[in-house]
């Protein structure tokens, strides 16, 4: 085959261009430390590396979630903490008033502490926020678990499920020997103060709406559900006697001063036989600090100026979940309902409501004994009358200090109880926070394990980069001597 210089020449030029490229390749691999600049180099490699970085991506995403859900958690445990610490101190209270004598200083100082100490477990601890967003308040983060005004044109219509196991066996003084010149000693000795007993649950408030029919559902040993409707019965009606504190035997009396619910012996015996007990009442007075039961119950919300109704329900499932890992969810909050017991208010009203009490006892005793020692010592009937009436009413005050001495008791145990629901609360919290540290460790493990190998699947090997560079440049300066002699030289230099 003849071969022309066209043809040499021509060769020549495509195979210096075939060498530059080769030259180039190597060149841009070494500056760019990447085996490819453009997915058509090797679409292998390309879909590689895309996967790889979308790994990647994911994964930031979701260690960002678990610093996010870490830090949210990590100020949940906080206020946990510092309220098993608080219930520990409101035990110790209650427990060195109730093994020793309290005078009425003693007594308002054991009030004052207790409501401080429960005021700081709900208004400072319970109703902590974190970034704006409110701990313990389920979906409704940007509402917070108190009322933070006095509010009197809501009505609340509230559903509150009450364990059987914490109607209690309560004991009260019944009557109340009062001062009447009228009254002989015989009258004051017929009006003798004595122990009573009852049935007895508190709901969730006191001061309750008093025009309203508190209804009272449960399920009978047979199983039917069975609804009574309770008796409004105010203490102001009967403020000596404590006959609110008194039903028949088929009776339920509802104190709405007090949120008591005094059931008859009875259908006591019929509510514990069977299961399911549920109350529904109304309140439409809440002040500032008190709890609001959207956080806590099912419950309907009426705006009374224009007549809007809201329901709320599910207080306890409202779980906020993050996605912490490839088709994996943890819930970071927790509930005030599932950790804050509202009995700790109810607890502390009833202290200082027995207190209260026996600061009037001990007032009216003062003013009997201020009278006797008024009194003629020749007026042997009237001073008669008048010691008989410090007797009983020093009896009504040695009966009230037992009750005083029960409540604590009684208080105590609910405390106890608290903490037991709390350290639940508080294992199911660690037991989450556990679970996401160990996938906040696996995660960081698999970005590195993910980043390696992107690396090795499109990262070019420096040496081998450099080595390829030297070779392709000694190529092409050869080609380009050698292109350079034959294009130097023509027929006409063989002449």
């Amino acid at each position: 085959m003849r071969v022309t210089n066209n043809m040499m020449r021509n060769n020549s030029m495509m195979n210096m261009q075939k060498n530059k490229v080769t030259y180039n390749k190597h060149l841009q691999e070494y500056n760019t430390q990447k085996k490819i600049q453009r997915p058509s180099d090797d679409p292998t490699i390309a879909v590689r590396a895309l996967k790889y970085r979308t790994t990647l991506s994911e994964i930031d995403q979701y260690l960002s979630n678990i610093d996010d859900a870490i830090s949210w958690m990590d100020a949940t445990e906080t206020v946990m903490k510092d309220v098993d610490g608080r219930l520990d101190e409101m035990i110790t209270i209650c427990t060195q008033a109730a093994t020793g004598t309290v005078n009425a200083e003693d007594r308002e100082n054991l009030v004052l502490q207790l409501r401080e100490s429960a005021a700081y477990i709900f208004e400072q601890d319970a109703n902590q926020d974190y970034a704006g967003r409110y701990l313990f308040t389920g979906y409704r983060t940007d509402v917070p678990l108190l009322f933070e005004n006095t509010q009197t044109n809501v009505t609340y219509n509230i559903t509150e499920e009450i364990d059987i196991n914490h109607i209690n066996k309560y004991e009260y003084v019944y009557g109340e020997p009062s001062f009447d010149d009228s009254k002989s000693a015989q009258d004051y000795a017929s009006e003798a103060s004595r122990f009573n007993t009852t049935h007895r649950a508190l709901v969730s408030y006191d001061n309750c709406d008093d025009d309203q029919t508190m209804s009272v559902t449960y399920t009978d040993a047979d199983g039917n559900e069975v609804t009574v409707e309770a008796i409004t019965k105010k203490i102001e009606d009967d403020a000596n006697l404590n006959e609110h504190l008194n039903p028949g035997d088929d009776e339920i009396f509802f104190v709405p001063e007090t949120g008591e619910i005094v059931f008859g012996d009875g259908i006591y015996d019929s509510i514990r036989a069977g299961s399911g007990l549920s109350v529904n009442y109304q309140k439409t007075e809440f002040e500032n600090g008190e709890i609001r039961p959207e956080h806590y119950f099912d419950c309907v919300a009426k705006d009374n100026t224009t007549g809007k109704e809201i329901k709320y329900s599910n207080a306890d499932e409202q779980t906020i979940k993050y996605q912490i890992n490839f088709g994996q969810t943890l819930t970071v909050n927790t509930q005030a309902c599932n950790a804050f017991d509202t009995s700790i208010y109810r607890h502390v009203d009833e202290i200082s409501n027995v207190c209260n009490d026996l600061n009037i006892m001990e007032r009216n005793l003062e003013a009997v004994q201020k009278r006797i020692s008024d009194c003629d010592q020749g007026d042997t009937e009237t001073l008669a009358n008048l010691k008989e009436l410090e007797e009983q009413i020093s009896t009504e005050i040695q009966l009230q200090n037992s009750v005083l001495q029960k409540s604590l008791s009684s208080a105590i145990t609910t405390m106890q109880n608290q903490k037991n629901t709390l350290n639940v609360a508080m294992a199911n919290h660690g037991s989450r926070y556990n679970r996401m540290l160990m996938t906040q460790s696996k995660l960081e493990e698999q970005r590195i394990d993910t980043d390696d190998a992107k690396s090795q699947n499109e990262d070019a090997d420096l040496g081998e980069a450099y080595i390829g560079f030297t070779e392709a440049n000694l190529l092409y300066q050869a080609t380009l001597n050698a292109t350079s002699k034959i294009l130097g030289q023509s027929l006409l230099d063989f002449i």
